[in-house]
């Protein structure tokens, strides 16, 4: 399963989403409300991450200074992006 979400991670940095896109990051996902142990909801946020990494390392890509450029573009795409 750990496998499944890495590739989740990798598909997401493929797509040029930041970190903090991380389905498990947000609040519906989180041990609070899902219930799950702790331990193992911070592992699939580690296998999501390493994914993601990877797949960034592999590509060259560097990591943003402005990790919310990404996501604040979809939910606005009405509102241009400052030039970097």
């Amino acid at each position: 399963m750990l496998d499944d979400i890495q590739k989740m991670g990798a598909e997401a940095a493929r797509r040029g989403l930041s970190l903090l896109d991380c389905p498990y990051l947000k609040a519906h996902a989180m041990p609070g409300h899902t219930g799950e142990p702790p331990g193992e909801w911070i592992e699939r946020v580690n296998a999501w991450e390493e994914g993601w990494k990877r797949e960034s390392a592999q590509r060259g890509t560097k990591r943003s200074a402005r990790p919310f450029a990404v996501s604040v573009a979809r939910r606005r795409p009405d509102i241009p992006l400052p030039a970097a």
